[in-house]
């Protein structure tokens, strides 16, 4: 059994197939965690768990959106009460990627993400639930990893998964120290300017280590460029074996297992 650690296939990339997409799954027993990043797609993401008892769901507002509306935590805390499907929290965090694109300042942007950041944290920890956690550097370098490990740190957070890990090593051991889960997407199959990023998942120890396709987006080789889905995971866990000198079946099962635990699957 896969578990696919992160995908979206909430999102609209799916709308003509997302039966067929799901059934591929069902097919393949492959267990996914549909990701929300803002009030609609996390509402969704329940309705598709509350369908399929393969599917779960988490609840936030993703950086990227926090101008787009405000996060209500009663409304998020109302989802949380009315179902037994939600496992984590997010995806939250800092995200600089499209500081030009999004007509604010990085220190308005770094400001508001931040409060957002922390009300997602807040929620988490008053329903003992997983923080589901997303970062992306600037262009111009500037460090999104750096900013989220001062709040875990600030707010005593321990519990949860740093996805699509795109950070230094540096950075990878301190989520570590501070009691995180480290996810990898299809990224790690690129064939160039991935070896740093190849070298942290060697470094990563297994027992704390995720897989994740954040479908639609990063299809693994050889399939590059088109629209991911749940059942190219097997793909990510190929290549980590490969890395970590293991086999396929061991880091399937391990990886797995510390999804089952993380989320309480």
């Amino acid at each position: 059994m896969l578990i696919d650690s992160h995908a979206h296939i909430d999102f609209e990339a799916y709308h003509e197939d997302r039966e067929d997409v799901i059934k591929r799954c069902q097919k393949k027993n492959i267990r996914v965690i549909n990701v929300g990043a803002q009030l609609a797609t996390s509402k969704f993401t329940v309705e598709l768990a509350q369908r399929y008892d393969f599917l779960y769901a988490t609840i936030g507002l993703h950086p990227i959106h926090v101008f787009d509306e405000e996060f209500n935590i009663a409304d998020y805390q109302k989802l949380i009460d009315d179902n037994s499907h939600i496992v984590a929290i997010g995806e939250c965090g800092f995200d600089y990627f499209y500081i030009k694109e999004s007509g604010k300042t990085l220190d308005d942007l770094k400001t508001k993400q931040r409060e957002v950041f922390i009300k997602q944290i807040e929620l988490a920890k008053k329903n003992n639930l997983p923080l589901m956690i997303h970062g992306r550097n600037g262009k111009d370098g500037e460090s999104a990893y750096k900013d989220i490990l001062a709040v875990l740190k600030e707010y005593d957070c321990h519990n949860g998964m740093i996805h699509c890990y795109g950070g230094s090593m540096e950075e990878a051991k301190a989520f570590l120290e501070q009691g995180f889960h480290i996810g990898f997407t299809g990224i790690i199959t690129f064939k160039k300017k991935v070896e740093n990023l190849q070298e942290i998942v060697k470094m990563v120890p297994i027992e704390r280590l995720l897989i994740e396709t954040d479908a639609p987006y990063l299809s693994p080789e050889p399939f590059r460029g088109e629209r991911n889905e749940p059942i190219r995971v097997e793909y990510v866990a190929k290549k980590i074996a490969e890395l970590k000198n293991m086999s396929y079946d061991e880091v399937v099962e391990k990886t797995s297992q510390n999804s089952i635990k993380l989320f309480k699957l």
